[in-house]
């Protein structure tokens, strides 16, 4: 038998973010198995629909365009890059908080519309990506695969 010993957060958005993220991590399926680099820190995204689009904003404060690389692939749009920690003043001497992220990055989102691949536009701007994406089809649907009694699978 196991004790897990489990904090619960009074702020239940915060919350529900972070156990979105853990899962993200857990489940990233669009990433190769044998890695040889694990993603150093994942940045905040914000994803919305407009009538014609979807629009993903991504904080990268900090980030060159020359170290972002964006692709789509089959519903799915990466993000990945990374972030060099530069201090104004030189190397410190010690770091009394650092909670700045800083490394290798990659978030995977997974598309909920079918989106024109060739009318993707992204921009760059106080420390934002901001990606549009031209809908060209309906929402997608997941499909619901029921268990018979008998042991077949039907769909």
């Amino acid at each position: 038998m196991y004790i897990i010993k489990v904090k619960f957060d009074r702020r239940p958005r915060m919350f529900q973010d972070r156990m979105h993220r853990l899962m993200e991590e857990v489940l990233r399926i669009t990433r190769p198995v044998f890695s040889p680099t694990e993603a150093g820190w994942s940045p905040e995204a914000d994803m919305y629909e407009t009538e014609n689009s979807i629009i993903l904003v991504v904080n990268l404060a900090g980030v060159t365009k020359e170290d972002i690389e964006v692709c789509y692939y089959d519903g799915y749009l990466s993000i990945s890059g990374k972030r060099t920690l530069k201090f104004p003043s030189g190397a410190p001497i010690r770091h009394h908080q650092l909670e700045i992220g800083s490394g290798a990055f990659e978030r995977v989102f997974r598309i909920p519309c079918l989106v024109n691949h060739k009318a993707i536009e992204a921009t760059l701007q106080d420390g934002l990506l901001t990606i549009q994406m031209q809908k060209t089809g309906p929402a997608r649907h997941d499909v619901i695969i029921e268990i018979d009694p008998e042991g077949e699978i039907t769909i």
